[in-house]
């Protein structure tokens, strides 16, 4: 089974790895087996010509492939309660609850958010069957904006507007300790951790990693309550940065949070929460700002921060 063609423009920062390393950082949920298949196929191609897998990309090159997919995929549409945002005849916005995972991959189990969305409306734009309509992601414990798309034509202009940064992501969190100044950057290259391939690392030989941050309220020296903009979408950019600067995300213990932290305040999942996305609609031109409400379990633990700090 091969997939529809795909196109990805290389940024001058993947200048120097292997394009089968670069395309395995994209698609994450293909395995290896499947990218190796579709080298040996001749599937993948850069300036209209097939290259190896151990090709070395050179910055700005235009890939071009088509990606052989298992011949098991199926997604069934699971009706679940959608918080709809926003929907026209091209793209659909949800407010996404915590804990769910926003589309299947190798070993995920049903029901996706996607395969609710299928059973609400058809979604379209995507050369792999499992993430039909995905133009960008968000954890299965973070909760907040997420937009897919309906038709190609938006999913083309989506997934190019997302590479070269014309969408504005807005992000509330709750981190431990506080900070002596009300706002920040922190400007940290991010890559794929080398010894756990399911997290990131903050890393000198990573992609260009952007954060600024707000502080919204402080509960004495324990936890801060923050808005974080992302001026680059790298996989945990924020859980990574926090952690980085020694602030882990409160209830985030993949990065750094200490469950003994505070007896208090106990967190189901980690804070974090995609409080709002900005951007001109993708076929209309029309600016869209949308926000997502602060969820209950969010809502609720910064009561109890105000109550015991």
């Amino acid at each position: 089974m091969v997939g529809d063609e795909q196109t990805i423009v290389v940024s001058d920062s993947d200048k120097g790895k292997r394009i089968d390393r670069f395309l395995s950082e994209i698609f994450q949920d293909v395995s290896r087996t499947q990218l190796k298949k579709s080298f040996h196929e001749g599937l993948v191609f850069i300036q209209g010509v097939s290259v190896p897998a151990k090709y070395v990309l050179r910055g700005k090159e235009l890939i071009t492939l088509r990606l052989i997919l298992p011949d098991d995929i199926t997604l069934n549409p699971v009706p679940m309660p959608l918080d709809i945002l926003f929907e026209d005849e091209d793209i659909i916005v949800i407010n996404k609850s915590a804990g769910i995972v926003v589309h299947a991959g190798n070993g995920t189990p049903a029901p996706t958010l996607v395969e609710g969305i299928l059973s609400h409306c058809p979604l379209g734009g995507s050369g792999n069957p499992l993430r039909p309509g995905v133009v960008h992601r968000l954890d299965k414990d973070t909760s907040g904006a997420i937009i897919f798309t309906k038709t190609d034509r938006a999913y083309l202009r989506l997934i190019k507007m997302f590479a070269t940064r014309k969408i504005k992501k807005t992000y509330q969190t709750i981190v431990c300790g506080t900070f002596t100044k009300s706002f920040g950057e922190i400007c940290l290259p991010i890559q794929r951790d080398r010894f756990v391939r399911t997290k990131m690392a903050a890393s000198a030989g990573g992609k260009e990693a952007i954060t600024r941050w707000h502080m919204l309220k402080s509960f004495g020296k324990q936890f801060t309550h923050l808005r974080v903009d992302i001026l680059t979408g790298r996989t945990h950019q924020i859980r990574v940065h926090m952690a980085a600067v020694r602030h882990p995300i409160l209830g985030d213990t993949t990065y750094g949070y200490d469950k003994n932290f505070s007896k208090l305040v106990v967190s189901p999942r980690p804070m974090l929460h995609a409080s709002e996305v900005v951007f001109d609609h993708p076929c209309t031109g029309e600016t869209i700002s949308i926000k997502a409400q602060l969820p209950s379990d969010f809502v609720r633990v910064l009561q109890l921060l105000s109550e015991n700090f």
